[in-house]
């Protein structure tokens, strides 16, 4: 238990049990869990992760299913947002060159539409 609460919680003698009258609180994957009510990507009872709060917030849009933050440092209660990054789990089904054309332009219409606005003109 030590090695395994100094790589949840940043140390080996932190023991914390989510108590539901908490606002926040770490839960047993070493995530900080926090009251959100009001955010759209808050989880059922109106809590929610923080790493994916923080990251919504700073994309200004909920995150999408296939969306998961990943926090660089390894430590999952830094969260702020110079430790995460944005991570896509969506794969094309397909391996044939139309399904990865497909796949490649929904990407880009997704996380970077003024690439193709710009290269209209080629």
């Amino acid at each position: 238990m030590h090695y395994k609460r100094n790589a949840l919680y940043g140390s080996p003698h932190i023991v914390h049990e989510p108590k539901r009258s908490e606002k926040k609180y770490v839960n047993k994957n070493g995530y900080i869990v926090i009251y959100a009510l009001e955010n759209p990507t808050s989880a059922v009872n109106g809590f929610g992760l923080e790493h994916r709060l923080v990251m919504a917030k700073s994309l200004g849009r909920p995150l999408e299913q296939h969306e998961t933050v990943h926090h660089k440092n390894g430590n999952r209660s830094d969260n702020r947002i110079e430790n995460l990054e944005l991570w896509s789990t969506l794969q094309p089904p397909g391996q044939r060159i139309e399904d990865k054309v497909q796949y490649a332009l929904e990407i880009l219409n997704q996380y970077a539409p003024h690439l193709l606005k710009e290269n209209t003109n080629v």
